[in-house]
């Protein structure tokens, strides 16, 4: 069996490489979207948000969005941990929540954040 050429399989993980970040760049907006969807329609269902409500929720959300991650990619040029950007997501969501605020370590823990399988799980420990 003739050794494996290292340079081509070199090439074939560059590739894959960018195949995996263009997926990844996807899977965002993905999420991204489909928040906003059943953000609406909880909106609608829970508290009866029509079309007016719901466009002016979506583009409150959507501008909202955009400046929290403007701020992080700002706070994150000189700060990995982006402790500015957590402290101002932390203060707005406690004024928002009020008692049922749960801090930005335990929001982002891995055990509390959705993947796929947790829908096979029972209950909602996660809410």
């Amino acid at each position: 069996m003739p050794k494996p050429n290292t340079y081509v399989q070199l090439l074939h993980a560059q590739q894959r490489i960018r195949i995996l970040e263009e997926n990844i760049q996807i899977m965002k907006g993905f999420t991204l979207q489909q928040a906003l969807d059943i953000a609406i329609i909880t909106l609608h269902d829970e508290f009866q948000f029509g079309p007016k409500y719901n466009t002016r929720f979506q583009k409150a959300f959507m501008n909202m969005f955009r400046e929290y991650a403007q701020m992080c990619v700002v706070d994150g040029s000189d700060d990995p941990e982006i402790v500015y950007t957590k402290g101002k997501v932390d203060r707005a969501l406690r004024a928002a929540c009020g008692e049922g605020f749960r801090p930005f370590d335990e929001r982002y823990a891995l055990e509390n954040l959705y993947f796929r399988d947790s829908l096979n799980r029972a209950g909602t420990e996660n809410t």
